[in-house]
């Protein structure tokens, strides 16, 4: 999901803060889910982007899907950044932002 700020004007690089919930899906369930998840939460906060809280959904056969909630500056660019700094962490098959709210 990209977040585009309207630019007027050359003005207004941030419009507030959004609260995002992002999915990452793990290759395989043989995955160590804590490590990966404080790897995740590492790479949020690298970012300056303040990590709310990483929790895990079992889906099937083992397989879990790993939800975190951020909360950003909405910008121009929006949640890219963050999907492709996720998408490229090791053990990690798919990033998608399935919800965004203000704050």
């Amino acid at each position: 999901m990209d977040l585009k700020v309207h630019k007027e004007k050359g003005e207004g690089v941030s419009m507030g803060t959004v609260i995002a919930k992002v999915k990452v899906m793990p290759v395989s369930p043989e995955v160590d889910r804590e490590s990966l998840k404080e790897r995740i939460k590492k790479a949020v906060e690298n970012m300056g982007i303040k990590c709310i809280n990483v929790l895990e959904e079992p889906l099937a056969f083992g397989l879990y899907a790993i939800y975190v909630l951020v909360e950003m500056e909405e910008k121009e660019g929006g949640t890219e950044p963050l999907e492709k700094e996720l998408s490229g962490l090791k053990d990690v098959e798919s990033v998608e932002v399935v919800e965004v709210s203000l704050a």
